[in-house]
């Protein structure tokens, strides 16, 4: 099962490269209200001849994630890591079962624990590598626990005044990478709209 909502991104304030380290940069991951912007995702299947392209926008703020998918067909996700909720092509917002998927909200929980920047979380369940080059830094987490062990081998970010791009390497080797843009942090709260769609 594809997880998009689960390779989601938060800003990071640029910072002198020489003083970026993995707590300051963590630091700034809760640093604002809401994140907006684009992405293009892009998933290597092994038993697939040709890589499976897609992109959308998305909305991220203290309700969670909410991940709009446009291409190649429209879908949207919403998660906050206490539900997971999805629809396809204009469909009916239907919730995923935590019992046919036990495995989906530890997913959601852990993965939005990286972006709330939260550390202790973080050190709970990866072990981290931090470095920084020509003013970007990148991180690699390696699941150090249960679910994630099981799933993923290495999770890369990467990234200067924003993360620009994620990288999901499964452990049966298939590379999921998420490259974002056209970050945006104004207004610094959710919109009237935006509140709506998180409410669906």
């Amino acid at each position: 099962m594809s997880i998009p909502g689960l390779l989601f991104a938060a800003s990071v304030f640029a910072q002198d490269a020489t003083d970026s380290t993995f707590e300051s940069v963590v630091a700034q991951l809760a640093e604002y209200g809401v994140v907006r912007g684009n992405y293009s995702q892009t998933r290597e299947i092994e038993l697939l001849s040709r890589p499976l392209v897609s992109g959308g926008s998305f909305v991220l703020s203290d309700l969670g994630l909410y991940w709009q998918q446009d291409r190649p067909f429209k879908s949207v996700l919403i998660a906050d890591g206490e539900r997971l909720v999805q629809s396809i092509d204009d469909g009916p917002i239907t919730s995923i079962d935590a019992a046919e998927h036990p495995m989906v909200l530890p997913f959601s929980r852990i993965f939005l624990s990286i972006f709330n920047g939260s550390e202790q979380q973080l050190r709970e369940h990866f072990t981290i590598s931090f470095d920084v080059q020509d003013g970007r830094w990148a991180i690699g987490l390696k699941p150090a626990s249960y679910p994630l062990s099981e799933a993923i081998d290495t999770i890369n970010l990467g990234g200067r005044e924003y993360i620009e791009s994620l990288t999901v390497i499964s452990r049966s080797s298939d590379v999921m990478t998420i490259t974002f843009t056209d970050h945006q942090t104004q207004p610094d709260h959710l919109t009237e709209h935006e509140i709506e769609l998180y409410s669906r």
